[in-house]
């Protein structure tokens, strides 16, 4: 801690990163803290497997030099919508003391302190596509907030599991998430033909009228290929809950005078 002209200490300023981790089925946010960045991202970059950076943040601690960091996550203080997703951090007070923070580079603690936060979406048709949930940092001078920004995409491009038990056409789980994808990519090229496909699915009660409208009205600002993704995930959710229904589903790619989706329909 240095001191400032008139006598009176100056806070240490400190480097924090957050990053994202796929690891065993989980989806992590990670918020780790050091004298320096770049030797704390040399770090992640050599023990993380393809870690994801986001933000990084320089700050001051209120109290030192025995202050902390802290995550405050308050799910009713939420200003954008997180239905379907939950965010829990896997220690509380989700925190960071400064004396970790300047240990890290000593002989004693080559592991920087760190924050672990699991993020969890649920397969529903409810859930919003895209997560942008804040978590506001205390003990800090400067006030500010780490936003933790996730999207659904991430989940049907992840495993994840697809009940496949009595469906007609077998396959394994990977197999139907990969044909799904491969539908969403195709529907995502032609307003015309995923209107077709909604208003077949519609037709035989695949989805309702209002998840139509939804598609089609109540999501009109939002582009194609988002609305696709929400389509697919109410698709995902019924052939869960209902998987002899898939083959109503096939026979709708199978009416459409397309050799792309007749193809995808016969896999």
């Amino acid at each position: 801690v240095s001191t400032h002209s008139t006598g009176i200490p100056e806070a240490t300023v400190y480097a924090g990163q957050v990053f994202y981790q796929k690891a065993e089925g989980k989806n992590l946010m990670i918020f780790t803290a050091a004298k320096d960045l770049n030797p704390l991202r040399q770090y992640i970059k050599k023990e993380h497997s393809h870690p994801e950076f986001d933000q990084s943040i320089k700050f001051k601690l209120t109290s030192s030099p025995k202050g902390c960091i802290e995550l405050i996550f308050n799910d009713e203080q939420q200003t954008e919508p997180t239905t379907g997703w939950r965010i829990k951090p896997h220690l509380m007070p989700c925190q960071i003391e400064e004396h970790e923070v300047l240990g890290f580079g000593d002989i004693s603690t080559t592991i920087p302190p760190s924050c672990l936060v699991s993020i969890y979406a649920e397969n529903s048709p409810h859930t919003v596509p895209n997560l942008s949930y804040s978590v506001p940092l205390k003990g800090v001078q400067k006030p500010m907030d780490i936003i933790i920004n996730r999207s659904l995409r991430d989940l049907l491009d992840a495993p994840h599991s697809i009940s496949t038990n009595d469906v007609p056409n077998p396959g394994s789980q990977n197999d139907v998430k990969k044909h799904l994808n491969d539908l969403k990519r195709f529907l995502s090229t032609s307003e015309a033909m995923f209107r077709d496909i909604a208003n077949g699915c519609k037709e035989v009660r695949i989805i309702n009228g209002s998840q139509y409208n939804e598609l089609f009205d109540g999501m009109s600002r939002q582009s194609l290929s988002e609305r696709v993704e929400v389509f697919i995930r109410k698709i995902v959710f019924l052939l869960e809950l209902c998987p002899d229904q898939i083959s109503k589903f096939l026979s709708i790619l199978n009416n459409q005078e397309d050799i792309a989706l007749s193809t995808l329909a016969d896999r």
